[in-house]
C-alpha cells in the first residue's frame, strides 16, 4: 500500500514536469513561429521597395534570429539552420555571436556532406573574426573536413596551425592525436 502510494506520488511528479516541459516547448515554438513570420514579412517588405534597415530593424531582433537558428541547429535541420544563419550573419555581421553563427554553418555543411562548404566556413570564422573565440575549434574542424575529403597535405596544415596557435588548447590535443594516425585521419 505505501509502495502504490509512492508510485502515484512519483507518476504525478512525473507528469507535472512532463506538463511543464510541454509548456516550455510550446513557448520556444511559438517565438521560433514568430520570428519566422517576421523573416517573411521583412523579406516581402523589402521586395516591395521598402528599405532593407528599416524593414530589418522592425522585424528582427538579433537574439531572437540567432535562437531560432541555433533551434535548427539543434534540431538537425542542418539546412534550414545553415540558412538561417547565413541570414543572421547578412543581418548582423558584428555581433557577439556572429563568429559562432559562422562556425555553425560550418557545423551544418560538414554534417550534411558539404566538407568544402564546411572548409570555406570555419576559414571565414578565423578570417572575419579575428577576436573571436571560435578559432582553435574551426582550424580543428578544417583540419577534419580536409582529411575527409582526403587532402591530408591541407589537414596536417590545420592541425599544425591548431597546435601552433593555441598549444595548451583541447583541439591542439586532439590535433595531435590526429597527426600521429597516418598524418591526418578525419
Amino acid at each position: 500500500d505505501t509502495r502504490l502510494s509512492e508510485l502515484n506520488q512519483r507518476m504525478d511528479m512525473m507528469q507535472g514536469k512532463l506538463e511543464e516541459s510541454g509548456a516550455r516547448l510550446t513557448q520556444v515554438a511559438q517565438r521560433v513561429e514568430g520570428v519566422k513570420q517576421r523573416i517573411v514579412a521583412s523579406d516581402s517588405a523589402r521586395a516591395s521597395g521598402r528599405s532593407r534597415d528599416s524593414t530589418a530593424a522592425v522585424f528582427m531582433d538579433p537574439e531572437e534570429a540567432y535562437q531560432a537558428a541555433l533551434s535548427d541547429y539543434s534540431s538537425g535541420r542542418y539546412p534550414l539552420a545553415r540558412q538561417a544563419f547565413t541570414e543572421y550573419l547578412r543581418r548582423y555581421p558584428d555581433t557577439d555571436v556572429s563568429d559562432n553563427a559562422q562556425f555553425l554553418i560550418g557545423e551544418c555543411a560538414y554534417n550534411t556532406g558539404d566538407f568544402n562548404g564546411a572548409i570555406e566556413a570555419y576559414r571565414k570564422v578565423v578570417e572575419n573574426y579575428p577576436k573571436g573565440d571560435k578559432h582553435a575549434a574551426a582550424l580543428l574542424k578544417a583540419g577534419i573536413a580536409s582529411a575527409r575529403i582526403n587532402d591530408a597535405p591541407a589537414a596536417r596544415k590545420y592541425y599544425q596551425l591548431v597546435i601552433q596557435r593555441y598549444p595548451k588548447s583541447e583541439e591542439a590535443r586532439m590535433a595531435r592525436e590526429r597527426l600521429a594516425k597516418k598524418g591526418a585521419s578525419p
